[in-house]
C-alpha cells in the first residue's frame, strides 16, 4: 500500500511540474505574440503617419499649383471675369458681348444702379481688371449700356424718342430699302425703317460728310445679323464722324423696360445691340 502511495505521488508531483512548464511556456509564446504584434502595430502606425504626411505634402503642393494656376489665369482673362461676375450679381439680365466694343483690347467694366437705371460702363484698359476696379475711376467710358424700367410701356416707348421723315430725298440703300435724306442745322440725316426699327444717320455738312456710304453698310450687316425684337419701338441714331461713347445709339423698348447702347463708334454699337439678340 505504501508502494502504490509513493507512486501515485511521485506522479502528482511530476504532473504539475510538467503543468508549470506548460504554463510558463505559454506565458512566455504569449508575451512574444504580444511582442510581435506592438512591434508590427508600431511600424504600421509609423508608415501610415510617414504616408499621411507624404500625402498632406502632396495635396498642399498640389493646392498650391491649382490656386496658382487660377490665380494667373483670372489675372490674364479678367475682361471675362468681370463680365461673369456682372453676370453673377444680375442673372436675370443680359448683357452686350464685351468682345463687340473693341478690337481685342482688354475692357474694364463698372456697373451702377439707382431710380429704375442699371448703367454699365465700359472703358479701354491697358490690362484686364476686376469689377468696378478703382482704377477706372475718373476715366472716360468707350461705350454704355443702360436697362432702365418706367411704370407703364407707354412711358418707355415714349422715351424711345422714335424719329422718322420720309418726306425728304430718297435714296436707294440696296435690298429694297429706301432711304430719305434731308438737311437743317449744318447736317444731314437719312432715315429709313426696318420692322419697328427706325434707324438715321447723321452727317455734318461743314465737314463735308456723305451720310449714305455708312447708311448702306448699316443695311447691310442687318441683312446678315439680328436685332434684339422691340416691342413696340427701337431707334438706331448714328453718326458719320468717330466722337464720344454718346455719339452712336441703340434704343428699344420690351414693355415697360428701355434699353440703351452707346458706343464711340456706330458699327460697335450696332454690334453691341446684336450680340444681345443672340
Amino acid at each position: 500500500m505504501k508502494k502504490y502511495l509513493l507512486l501515485f505521488s511521485a506522479v502528482f508531483v511530476f504532473a504539475a511540474c510538467n503543468s508549470g512548464n506548460s504554463n510558463s511556456q505559454d506565458s512566455t509564446a504569449e508575451s512574444t505574440v504580444a511582442t510581435k504584434i506592438s512591434s508590427k502595430t508600431s511600424t504600421s502606425s509609423s508608415t501610415e503617419n510617414s504616408s499621411s504626411s507624404t500625402d498632406s505634402s502632396t495635396i498642399a503642393n498640389t493646392n498650391t499649383q491649382n490656386s496658382s494656376t487660377k490665380t494667373n489665369s483670372s489675372h490674364e482673362n479678367h475682361a471675362l471675369s468681370a463680365m461673369e461676375e456682372l453676370q453673377a450679381n444680375y442673372p436675370n439680365d443680359k448683357f452686350p458681348d464685351p468682345t463687340t466694343i473693341s478690337s481685342g483690347n482688354p475692357i474694364g467694366i463698372t456697373v451702377s444702379e439707382a431710380q429704375q437705371t442699371l448703367t454699365i460702363n465700359y472703358y479701354e484698359a491697358g490690362e484686364a481688371v476686376p469689377l468696378n476696379d478703382p482704377s477706372l475711376n475718373g476715366q472716360t467710358p468707350v461705350a454704355q449700356f443702360q436697362r432702365k424700367i418706367f411704370n407703364s410701356s407707354a412711358a418707355a416707348q415714349n422715351e424711345v424718342g422714335q424719329t422718322y421723315d420720309p418726306n425728304g430725298q430718297q435714296v436707294d440703300l440696296g435690298y429694297n430699302i429706301t432711304g430719305y435724306q434731308s438737311a437743317g442745322a449744318g447736317s444731314s440725316f437719312l432715315m429709313w425703317q426696318e420692322g419697328n426699327w427706325s434707324l438715321a444717320v447723321q452727317a455734318n455738312n461743314l465737314e463735308q460728310e456723305n451720310p449714305v456710304p455708312l447708311a448702306k453698310q448699316t443695311v447691310e450687316y442687318l441683312e446678315q445679323a439680328f436685332l434684339p425684337v422691340p416691342h413696340d419701338a427701337g431707334q438706331i441714331s448714328l453718326r458719320v464722324a468717330t466722337g464720344d461713347y454718346q455719339s452712336n445709339r441703340v434704343v428699344w423698348q420690351d414693355n415697360q423696360t428701355m434699353y440703351t447702347i452707346m458706343n464711340a463708334d456706330s458699327m460697335s454699337s450696332l454690334k453691341m445691340a446684336v450680340s444681345m439678340a443672340n
